[in-house]
C-alpha cells in the first residue's frame, strides 16, 4: 500500500515536473520567436540604414566625380585663358613695334618734306647780257616792300639770323616779323634752318648775288 502511494506520488511529481518543463519549453520557444522578430526588425532597420549609408556614399562619389570634372574644365579654361592673354600680349607687342616703325617712318617723311621745302626752286635770273640784267635784277628785288627789303639786307649782312634777332633789329612785333620771314621764305628769297630752335634764316646765294650786284650798281651811280 505504501508502495502504491509512493508510486502515485512519484507519478504525480513526474507529471507535474513534465508539465512545468513543457511550459518552460513553450515559454522559451515563445521568447525565441520574439527574439527572432526583434532580430528581424533590428536586421531590417540596420539594412535600411546600411542602404542609406551606401546611397550617401555613392552620391558623394558622384558629387566628387562631378567636382573633379568641373575642376578639370576650370583648369582647361584657365589654361586657355592664359594662352589667350599670352597671345594678346604678343599681338600688343607686335602692334607696339609696328607703331614705333610707323613713328620712325613719319619722322623720316617729315624730315624729307622739310628738306624738299628747303630745296624749293628760286626765282630764275637770266645770265648777264649787256646791261639789260640790272633792270631784271632790280625787278626781282622791286617785288619787295621797303621793310621786306630791309629784312633781306639785314639777313644778308649777318650771314644767318634767328627770328628774335631779326625782330629786334627791325623793331617789329613778333607776328609782323613772322609774316615778313614767311613771305620771304615762300617767295624763295631766303632759306630756313629748322635743325634747332629758334629757326635761323639765311639769304639764298642767287638772291645774295642780286643784292651784291645792286650794291655795286648803287655805288657806281653815286
Amino acid at each position: 500500500m505504501e508502495l502504491f502511494f509512493a508510486t502515485i506520488s512519484l507519478f504525480t511529481v513526474t507529471i507535474a515536473a513534465s508539465f512545468i518543463y513543457y511550459k518552460r519549453i513553450q515559454q522559451a520557444h515563445a521568447e525565441y520567436e520574439n527574439s527572432k522578430d526583434v532580430v528581424r526588425v533590428i536586421t531590417a532597420g540596420f539594412s535600411r540604414q546600411l542602404r542609406k549609408v551606401v546611397g550617401s556614399i555613392m552620391a558623394a562619389e558622384r558629387d566628387a566625380a562631378d567636382a573633379q570634372l568641373t575642376a578639370a574644365e576650370a583648369t582647361r579654361t584657365s589654361v586657355e585663358a592664359v594662352e589667350a592673354v599670352k597671345n594678346h600680349s604678343e599681338k600688343v607687342s607686335e602692334l607696339s613695334v609696328k607703331m614705333d616703325e610707323t613713328d620712325k617712318n613719319i619722322t623720316s617723311l617729315r624730315e624729307e618734306i622739310q628738306s624738299l621745302a628747303r630745296r624749293r626752286p628760286v626765282i630764275a635770273v637770266q645770265p648777264s647780257v649787256e646791261g639789260a640784267i640790272p633792270l631784271r635784277q632790280d625787278a626781282v628785288l622791286d617785288q619787295l616792300t621797303p621793310t621786306e627789303l630791309g629784312v633781306l639786307m639785314l639777313i644778308e649782312e649777318t650771314g644767318e639770323a634767328s627770328g628774335p634777332a631779326i625782330r629786334e633789329k627791325v623793331n617789329k612785333t613778333r607776328e609782323h616779323t613772322a609774316r615778313l620771314l614767311k613771305k620771304l621764305f615762300d617767295s624763295g628769297f631766303i632759306d630756313r634752318n629748322t635743325s634747332g630752335m629758334p629757326y635761323r634764316y639765311s639769304v639764298r646765294k642767287e638772291i645774295k648775288a642780286l643784292i651784291q650786284q645792286q650794291k655795286e650798281n648803287t655805288q657806281i651811280s653815286l
